[in-house]
């Protein structure tokens, strides 16, 4: 054995001699050692052979508590069945009434919650943007309208647009929506031609060649939302137009007007009012309303006209996706205005983090949200599509 082979530590053996001399102690020794190593032998061998020894009982009390609340078991014994099915009771009944618990268990005994969320769906590829989902849609007493996908997913998530930076959310995004969409062949062509992708635009129910606009829009790689005509006030003699949601309807008369509405277009993301401030502010005519928009896969936008909206609120309870708007940016429409109005818009998002601001189709402001647009990023702000920053209680809970 070398120096490296040798363990650490070890002394350097002695050579052994050619005659060894033993000695009558070490007889004695060697004596020793042979009846200790036969008393080691037979305490093994008894060990091996003796029975184990008897474990004590631990006792359980009969109500002690168990995490939320009482678990008794008052059953005979081997019954495991009907102890878990007072543990799943016990669980729901917990989760019901607000404490910490389990939810309620499906019937094969797997975890859920009442509404499941929505998968993570990829938006549609650019080449086929303007192509509705076969299985985002059905054919409705009117043409067809949208849908959830028979696997959970949603127009809102399978027609968006990613933002350009998602999930930096150091970022001050600010949302132009542009409606009127379809109205005018002019503003409808200037609109897609000149505004970047990241603009949403907003198609009305009543323009022409509605079809050939949303797809034009999409091919560019726009966000749409559809405009759906709200009660105001003084309706009917002030109306909105044809089918128009209305709180002295009834929510089958609402709800077959919402679905000829949604037919006019396909590949939208949501729907926001045009108009409704008599609506907008009574909770039981929305709810059925949000309701079905929420079920079909969609999300709303408050476009701000109303000063004692309650949508926020009604949406919240639907668990309708959700954002209203801050800033009309052209409310007025000279360009000075309309360029207050986007400094507005740039400051409130730098404020807040994120702010919506909606303009009709006029050509002026169409070419100042152009120009806009050009130097968003030297302003600090990042134009965002509207689907990214909804408020989304499916997702949220």
């Amino acid at each position: 054995m070398n120096e490296f082979e040798k363990p650490l530590g070890q002394k350097p053996a002695k050579a052994p001699q050619s005659k060894t001399k033993v000695s009558a102690g070490g007889k004695w020794l060697g004596l020793a050692g042979l009846v200790t190593g036969l008393v080691a032998i037979g305490l093994v061998s008894w060990q091996m052979l003796a029975p184990p020894p008897k474990l004590p009982e631990i006792v359980v009390a009969e109500h002690e508590p168990i995490a939320n609340g009482d678990l008794r078991n008052d059953k005979p014994d081997g019954d495991d069945t009907e102890d878990s099915a007072d543990l799943e009771e016990s669980s729901v009944n917990e989760g019901v009434d607000g404490g910490e618990g389990l939810t309620e268990l499906e019937p094969n005994g797997s975890i859920s919650i009442p509404t499941p969320r929505p998968p993570k769906a990829k938006p549609q590829e650019i080449g086929l943007a303007h192509l509705p989902d076969p299985g985002l849609v059905e054919e409705g007493a009117t043409g067809i309208i949208p849908k959830r996908g028979a696997d959970g997913r949603r127009a809102m998530d399978v027609y968006a647009r990613e933002a350009d930076t998602t999930g930096n959310f150091g970022v001050a995004r600010v949302v132009l929506i542009v409606g009127g969409m379809g109205l005018s062949q002019t503003s409808s062509q200037a609109a897609i031609k000149k505004l970047p992708p990241s603009v949403t635009l907003a198609f009305a129910p009543y323009g022409n060649s509605l079809t050939r606009w949303m797809q034009e829009a999409r091919k560019k790689g726009h966000e749409l939302l559809l405009q759906i005509p709200m009660e105001p006030f003084g309706f009917p003699q002030n109306s909105p137009g044809p089918h128009t949601l209305s709180s002295t309807y009834g929510a089958e008369e609402n709800e077959a007007n919402l679905h000829w509405l949604m037919s006019r277009i396909t590949n939208y993301v949501g729907v926001m009012n045009y108009q409704g401030g008599k609506i907008l502010a009574d909770e039981t005519a929305l709810m059925p309303i949000f309701g079905e928009i929420a079920e079909r896969g969609l999300l709303f936008i408050d476009d701000g006209s109303s000063g004692n909206s309650k949508s926020a609120d009604v949406a919240e309870a639907s668990l309708l996706p959700f954002a209203g708007v801050q800033v009309q940016i052209d409310a007025k429409r000279t360009r000075r205005d309309i360029a207050e109005q986007i400094e507005l818009l740039v400051r409130e998002a730098k404020r807040t983090g994120t702010a919506i601001g909606f303009s009709n189709g006029f050509s002026e402001t169409i070419d100042m949200l152009a120009e806009f647009s050009q130097k968003a990023t030297a302003l600090g702000v990042e134009i965002t599509p509207v689907s990214a920053i909804v408020n989304d209680p499916e997702r949220s809970r």
